[in-house]
């Protein structure tokens, strides 16, 4: 007998779930390692589906989710497949999809991550489809200027462009240094660029392809005096370093969650402040688009959607906050310093990423003198089966640290990196 409790409980109340065909008996769950064990990260290495052989260095692009993660998606999907027939569509009943409903608890949950209020929160696909809300939403006039760094992903890009070439509104980049040697430089070169025309901040809290941290309370703050719209993106952010959007300041943040929070892909949210929000015009409308006392809601309301890979966030979520969030941002931390210690040691490498203690986290992207990046990667591959991304031939290799790495994945990555080095020397 599966139970809906453990599938639906936390979104659409609970009841029971009659058994339906027949079903193999589930694997003993792997234990799940004592707080103080000094083998906690290799044993919390079980808890994940990666290959003991392969090892997953880009969590950038997408995290790896854990075990339970895969579970909750795959037991919801039967579940609702096997008994839709059940669903009564009366409103205070569940539902077997999600897209235009609430969805109060997982919302509650993302925003105890990112210390906000329940009603700021909006469910998104991912990143990109909260940057086109707000680009695409707020109310600009031909002229008005939107300042955006010159290492934007297109995910936190195009939507300003679109209005600039659309609408005859000024989309302005400016050239960030590489690497990024400090925290003040940054705010310098927004603070040098704001002008009487600019209307829109909208900039990376973790830059794509390099990793950088961006001073962005500072960055807000300084838009604040001017009136200035903020809009941060936060794809590379969430998971991997704390977040508090409350302390930030900013007027709206959006992010990923299938990257370092391991939520499935498909999912994503937007932020966007209680006093902010009328002026965020609803561009994907549906029956609550009008709703003024829930904004997330108004702003969520994009159809129908997968109820399954909303169980899959929520169940990230609970993965997260059972690891812990101080536990957490700090393996991911460690595993940084150590490889960019390593990389300093080895002949004709350069980061590309900074190395300011406040502007790096669990992404660093390098090269090496001789080989390119692209070359570099499939190296890696063929070598010792590692598994880095190539992001530009200017700057290197991208590599992610987290949870579910190790000390030893990253010393390995540093031998084949010095072989590679003494080849091409």
């Amino acid at each position: 007998m599966l139970d809906r409790r453990r599938l639906l409980g936390s979104l659409t109340g609970i009841f029971a779930l009659p058994a339906f065909g027949a079903t193999k008996p589930r694997a003993p769950e792997t234990p799940w390692p004592a707080a103080g064990d000094p083998a906690y990260w290799k044993k919390l290495r079980a808890q994940f589906l990666l290959r003991d052989d392969e090892v997953f260095f880009n969590t950038a692009t997408m995290g790896a989710p854990p075990r339970v993660v895969v579970e909750a998606v795959a037991e919801s999907l039967k579940t609702l497949s096997a008994t839709v027939a059940e669903w009564d569509y009366k409103p205070d009943g569940p539902s077997w999809f999600t897209g235009y409903s609430a969805e109060l608890p997982i919302r509650e949950k993302l925003a105890r991550v990112v210390h906000a209020s329940t009603e700021e929160i909006a469910l998104t696909q991912n990143a990109t489809m909260g940057m086109n809300f707000v680009a695409l939403g707020l109310d600009l006039a031909s002229g008005d200027e939107i300042l955006q760094t010159d290492q934007e992903h297109p995910g936190g890009r195009c939507g300003w462009e679109q209005r600039s070439r659309r609408q005859g509104v000024v989309w302005k980049t400016l050239k960030i240094p590489v690497p990024a040697r400090s925290p003040e430089e940054i705010v310098e070169i927004v603070r040098a660029a704001i002008g009487p025309r600019t209307r829109v901040i909208a900039w990376p809290h973790v830059t794509s392809a390099l990793g950088t941290i961006h001073p962005v309370k500072e960055i807000c703050a300084l838009a604040r005096e001017k009136g200035i719209f903020t809009a941060i993106d936060g794809a590379q952010a969430v998971g991997q370093i704390p977040v508090d959007l409350h302390d930030m300041g900013c007027d709206a943040y959006f992010s990923s969650p299938h990257k370092w929070l391991l939520a499935p892909a498909g999912n994503g949210f937007l932020y966007v402040r209680r006093e902010i929000a009328p002026r965020i015009w609803t561009t994907l409308a549906s029956s609550e688009w009008a709703n003024e006392k829930d904004p997330g809601l108004r702003l969520q309301q994009r159809g129908t959607g997968n109820l399954s890979l909303l169980l899959g966030l929520s169940a990230a979520v609970d993965f997260f906050d059972r690891v812990g969030a101080d536990r957490w941002f700090g393996r991911i931390r460690e595993l940084g310093d150590r490889l960019r210690a390593g990389l300093r040691e080895i002949p004709g490498a350069a980061i590309s990423s900074s190395v300011h203690p406040k502007m790096c986290a669990g992404m660093t992207t390098w090269k090496l003198a001789g080989v390119s990046p692209a070359r570099m990667q499939d190296l890696f591959w063929e070598k010792a089966r590692l598994r880095p991304r190539s992001v530009s031939e200017d700057w290197g290799v991208r590599t992610s640290t987290m949870i579910y790495n190790s000390e030893a994945e990253i010393d390995r990555l540093l031998e084949v990196a010095r072989g590679m080095a003494k080849s091409s020397a």
